[in-house]
């Protein structure tokens, strides 16, 4: 019977023991986190949410620590992402490489000038033994000796009609007068007064080296010597070039320089 009271009245110490305690035996009191600090997972307040573990099932990805309102950039390379935005302004074109209309690019071939309709080639009326005056004569397409002879047949009024075509080689130039010519029928009549012819010799002897020396300039380089270029005269028929009333001949291989009555 004092067993059964004295083991009564211990649990009873006991009892009344184990209300003056605020924590249950083995739990360990959890230390209070300081202010502004992070609650560590497990020991967060009531209503606090603890990290979420992403690598077991179930697991809350991290929370978007953006502000609100704050638009996160997208990833155009994601389905659904957004493409950067175009800052420029409503309405505005885009900046291109290529000029405007209108505006010439400082690299752009400037036009090509209009082609030129004609040219201008000087002929020599005289003689070697007087001179020669210079008459500048324009004239279209391209420069050929019966082009010249017909600009001094009529600038002079002459008549300097071809048998032939000019026939050009290595050797130089051969002329062939018509029978028709005013070197074998005489001056116009009237002539002209800038070059009117007093005799036959005077008329023959200007032909001739006018043809001579407008043919020679015409046909040598800048830096030739037209002297150089031979020119000889024949008559229809492959003939050599006579004048029975003068007393004068020139041979078919022989080039051309005027030569007197006496020098025969």
């Amino acid at each position: 019977m004092k067993k059964i009271l004295l083991a009564a009245g211990l649990m009873l110490c006991m009892t009344l023991a184990g209300c003056g305690m605020s924590t249950a035996p083995g739990e360990i009191p959890a230390a209070e986190p300081e202010s502004g600090g992070t609650a560590s997972a497990g020991t967060s307040e009531p209503g606090g949410t603890a990290p979420a573990d992403t690598s077991e099932p179930g697991g809350t990805a991290p929370a978007d620590t953006s502000e609100p309102g704050e638009t996160a950039p997208a990833d155009a390379s994601e389905p659904g992402g957004t493409a950067p935005v175009d800052t420029s302004e409503p309405g505005g074109a885009a900046p291109t490489d290529t000029p405007s209309a209108g505006d010439a690019s400082p690299e752009s071939p400037a036009e090509p000038d209009a082609p030129v309709e004609g040219q201008t080639v000087m002929l020599y009326i005289g003689t070697r033994a007087t001179g020669f005056d210079e008459y500048p004569y324009a004239y279209e397409g391209a420069l050929t000796p019966e082009l010249l002879i017909q600009g001094i047949a009529d600038l002079t009024g002459w008549n300097l009609t071809l048998a032939e075509t000019v026939a050009t080689g290595k050797g130089g130039m051969s002329v062939c007068l018509s029978g028709e010519s005013s070197l074998f029928t005489g001056p116009p009549d009237p002539q002209k007064e800038e070059f009117h012819m007093y005799d036959a010799g005077q008329l023959a002897e200007t032909i001739l080296d006018s043809i001579q020396k407008t043919l020679q300039m015409g046909f040598t380089g800048e830096l030739g010597n037209p002297d150089a270029l031979d020119i000889y005269y024949f008559m229809e028929g492959e003939l050599p070039l006579e004048l029975p009333d003068l007393g004068l001949s020139w041979p078919l291989e022989e080039p051309y320089h005027w030569k007197t009555p006496a020098a025969e």
